[in-house]
């Protein structure tokens, strides 16, 4: 248990005060001595109280990077990576646990309310981010089909099933593949090969595939559902078409203006907060180049 130095301090300089009236009006040595060794006793004991609050609460800090506001930040990182750059899922009851700790009652009062504006915004964007994901897969399919040909005793259409998406670009070349859903470039902004790009370390654009989900029926009536993988080259231009109206219809909805509106506002205010944290973090983490 931490003592309180202020007793302390008023008894010893209520006897520097006795000390000194008296030294002053004896001039004997032994005062003099005996003064000099009290100030300096006294001087190293509010030193050492000092140092000892200052470990105490570097202490406690360290302690609160290591147990929250790291992890904090790593959370608020995810978020940039997967919703706001990437439009993909998260679990937002990491994000309310948060708030549920002892160490959020530490924050500062305008950090603390940044978190708590950003953490309500960000969860109840992700109904938006559903919804619009949802708008864009049925608009692919719907353009989308004017671009399908029909072999004889074949009817091809999107598939209206929307668990998968309707049209993605698959990445393959030696040890890396991955997916790029059309609908994210789109919700992004952003061209689907820039998209690849981004992802690829070797990027060669002859390794992008692009896959329609389609529904298939036969003469007989009978369908089924399959995807269809052609070399990106040959529905380049279809694909960016698809894209282009896509959007072009998007922009018509008043909603989707301000769905984009608060993502750009999202991404600022995550930016915000993560060089906080870090800047935070950084001052209790050593940092040891390898």
């Amino acid at each position: 248990m931490s003592v309180n130095p202020r007793p302390w301090s008023e008894v010893l300089s209520g006897v520097f005060a006795v000390l000194t009236a008296i030294a002053t009006y004896l001039g004997t040595a032994p005062f003099n001595t005996l003064f000099a060794v009290l100030l300096g006793a006294a001087v190293t004991y509010s030193v050492q109280r000092r140092l000892q609050r200052d470990s105490e609460k570097r202490s406690k800090n360290v302690e609160y990077v290591e147990k929250y506001y790291g992890p904090l930040l790593v959370e608020i990182q995810k978020i940039q990576e997967n919703v706001l750059d990437s439009i993909s899922g998260y679990d937002y009851t990491r994000l309310e646990e948060f708030k549920t700790q002892p160490q959020f009652y530490s924050m500062g009062k305008q950090l603390k309310a940044d978190f708590l504006g950003f953490a309500d915004a960000i969860a109840k964007f992700s109904s938006k981010i559903s919804y619009y994901k949802e708008t864009t897969q049925r608009l692919i399919c719907k353009f989308g089909n004017d671009y399908l040909s029909n072999p004889p005793g074949k009817r091809r259409r999107f598939a209206s099933e929307q668990s998968y998406p309707p049209v993605y670009l698959k990445y393959h070349h030696k040890f890396e593949w991955f997916m790029t859903k059309l609908e994210d470039c789109i919700l992004l902004g952003k061209d689907p090969v820039e998209m690849v790009k981004e992802k690829a370390v070797n990027f060669q654009e002859e390794n992008i595939e692009v896959e329609f989900w389609l529904e298939v029926e036969d003469e007989a009536g009978v369908s089924h559902k399959s995807y269809e993988p052609t070399a990106f080259r040959e529905r380049k231009e279809a694909v960016r078409e698809i894209i282009a109206k896509v959007r072009a219809e998007l922009d018509k909805d008043e909603g989707y203006r301000v769905f984009q509106s608060e993502l750009c506002d999202l991404r600022q205010k995550a930016l915000r907060l993560s060089a906080r944290l870090c800047k935070y973090v950084e001052g209790y983490v050593s940092i040891v180049e390898i």
